[in-house]
């Protein structure tokens, strides 16, 4: 069944038009998405209209596979996410993702209760090319500290920029954050955030390219979503360099979600590599 999500990341996408102020917070209040379940078909995202309660604390990562059968998964999986990424792997220069951002008009930003969830207002062009065969953006949100590491260390904060391509497979570009006492690209894009859980507010204009690294050097692994359902399937680039997020941001994001991290995944013989940028 189509979820909220997808039927009004639809709407914009018939349109071909932006959407205006009512009819944008009309359709972010109606997404359930959480993490990195983004809108689609493979892997499969439950909603929270459907599925039981999960947090990060007393029905945290531990209890996720035992809350409803839907998210045996996130217990017996074995190429989940995220993962623990060596600065001593292979290397394959060749081998990497173009991103192809830039200035999005409007976005919209939603307290769902696990993080806070960004969406483009209107349909968008925004996308990566995995091997030639592109995803396009459809959202991105946040985790702290963040949930994948390098060489067993977190950054304050990470970015996951959540793709589809035509068949319904995702790709994720995490990219890290950490903490500087001077500014940062996300200072405009959180200037601003719905501080409970439903409400959203609209930001905008963005360049993306701002908050990018200027080295795109990456690691890359086959992995899952995150969050329930933990489904596999998803194809992971991460990038190496972190980038700045002011204190400002930091604080703000922490006091809403303090947590929203799981704790990094057995790669069970899965191979990392690092690609060029």
């Amino acid at each position: 069944m189509q979820s909220d999500q997808e039927a009004y990341s639809g709407e914009a996408e018939r349109a071909g038009r932006p959407l205006g102020r009512r009819q944008i917070l009309a359709g972010l209040a109606l997404l359930a998405i959480t993490g990195c379940a983004g809108p689609s078909r493979k892997p499969t995202a439950a909603t929270s209209e459907t599925s039981p309660h999960w947090d990060y604390e007393a029905e945290g990562p531990e209890h996720w596979a035992e809350l409803d059968s839907r998210y045996l998964t996130c217990g017996t999986g074995h190429a989940q996410s995220p993962v623990d990424l060596s600065s001593h792997t292979q290397l394959h220069p060749d081998d990497h993702i173009t991103i192809e951002y830039g200035i999005v008009p409007a976005f919209g930003i939603l307290h769902d209760g696990h993080t806070l969830l960004v969406r483009p207002a209107a349909a968008d062009s925004s996308r990566i090319l995995l091997g030639g065969r592109p995803f396009q953006l459809t959202q991105f949100h946040f985790h702290m500290p963040s949930e994948h590491t390098v060489d067993g260390v977190n950054s304050t904060m990470e970015l996951h920029l959540v793709h589809r391509d035509d068949s319904g497979s995702l790709a994720v570009l995490g990219i890290l954050m950490q903490e500087t006492a001077g500014a940062s690209g996300f200072d405009p894009l959180l200037a601003t955030v719905p501080q409970r859980q439903g409400e959203s507010v609209l930001t905008g204009p963005i360049d993306l390219r701002t908050l990018l690294p200027a080295d795109l050097g990456q690691f890359r692994y086959e992995g899952s979503l995150t969050t329930p359902p933990c489904s596999e399937g998803v194809s992971w680039t991460v990038l190496r360099n972190p980038v700045p997020v002011s204190r400002e941001v930091a604080d703000r994001y922490h006091a809403l979600f303090p947590h929203s991290n799981r704790p990094t995944q057995p790669l069970n013989g899965r191979t990392v590599i690092i690609a060029g940028g």
